[in-house]
């Protein structure tokens, strides 16, 4: 059972009382725990966070939360409508939602003084929903970004407070998309915060386009599988949709095979030489590099799995082997 005997106020930087909001933070990873730390250095009160706990998955917010001592929900709470009134009876002004995955009992949105926001690490209303990242990469956007929105019901479909974009690059990887995500979402949110307390009323309300809105769930694009008879840019573009070297990709690493071997492709980069070898041919090269085939060029192998543990390349795979589905 949930109960609100944990809340407190906590010592932080002078903010004038009039102006100090209450902050309810539903948070994970890297991102969150940023959020959380930039909250607690702002001044406003944070009211409590709801996040993985330990026993679940490792949590650096957890802990961290737990040594400021931050009242802490596991994040599943969030599905549960008696946390409304906890808010309620908390005066949260705002919800903050950080990388977390959980879909919120509509009460709960309904709840904050000034309104529900969330971080989504992608430009709505045109790459909703999951791991969008790695989709626009698949698509070769050129241009990407961050919306900070309001939180309804449906997925990703609130009004959006501020948004911002940048350019992608022919190296970025999902990771590197991601990590450009979280330094401007976390600075979107700071505006939003600075606004919430001064002038709630000066938060922007841009209604999404949603015949413009494309949802992306949880399907792995071609099942993962890499196909080597494409040009050398494609596949290469196919496994910096799926990196998030050095951590796990959600999506796994894009798959081959040599042999009776599967094989993960994690990492890989342009050779700009051609190749006039069957696809997926091996070739090694001096100072231990492993190239493969496609069907215009070479492509530098990088990082590999095989039967799901990493190994250089070199050391799995030799000149002549083929790869392939």
């Amino acid at each position: 059972m949930m109960t609100a005997s944990c809340m407190g106020s906590y010592g932080m930087a002078p903010v004038s009382e009039q102006y100090r909001l209450n902050i309810a933070l539903v948070a994970e990873e890297g991102a969150g725990l940023r959020a959380l730390k930039a909250l607690d250095e702002s001044g406003h009160r944070v009211a409590m966070v709801l996040t993985s706990p330990p026993d679940t998955r490792k949590s650096a917010l957890w802990s961290y939360a737990e040594r400021r001592g931050h009242c802490l929900l596991p994040a599943s709470a969030v599905k549960d409508a008696a946390l409304a009134d906890i808010f309620r009876k908390e005066n949260v002004d705002l919800l903050l939602n950080v990388h977390s995955l959980h879909v919120v009992n509509g009460s709960i949105l309904e709840a904050p003084r000034i309104g529900a926001f969330n971080v989504h690490p992608g430009p709505l209303p045109r790459y909703a929903g999951l791991y969008a990242p790695g989709w626009a990469i698949l698509r070769s956007e050129h241009r990407y970004g961050v919306t900070v929105h309001r939180m309804f019901a449906g997925i990703d479909t609130g009004p959006i407070a501020y948004q911002t974009l940048f350019d992608l690059t022919e190296s970025d990887t999902a990771f590197s998309v991601g990590l450009r995500c979280v330094e401007e979402g976390l600075s979107l949110l700071s505006t939003l915060v600075a606004a919430a307390a001064l002038d709630p009323a000066s938060i922007p309300h841009i209604e999404q386009d949603l015949t413009m809105r494309e949802y992306f769930g949880r399907v792995i694009p071609e099942g993962g599988t890499l196909s080597w008879d494409r040009p050398a840019a494609d596949v290469d573009r196919f496994v910096r949709a799926f990196c998030y070297f050095p951590f796990p990709s959600p999506w796994g690493a894009p798959k081959t095979r040599a042999g009776t071997r599967e094989i993960g492709i994690v990492k890989t980069s342009p050779t700009g030489e051609p190749s006039s070898a069957p696809p997926g041919t091996i070739e090694t090269m001096p100072g231990g590099e492993v190239w493969a085939a496609c069907a215009d060029a070479w492509l530098r192998l990088e990082v590999i799995t095989v039967d799901g543990r990493r190994v250089p390349p070199a050391t799995a795979l030799s000149a002549g082997d083929r790869l392939g589905a």
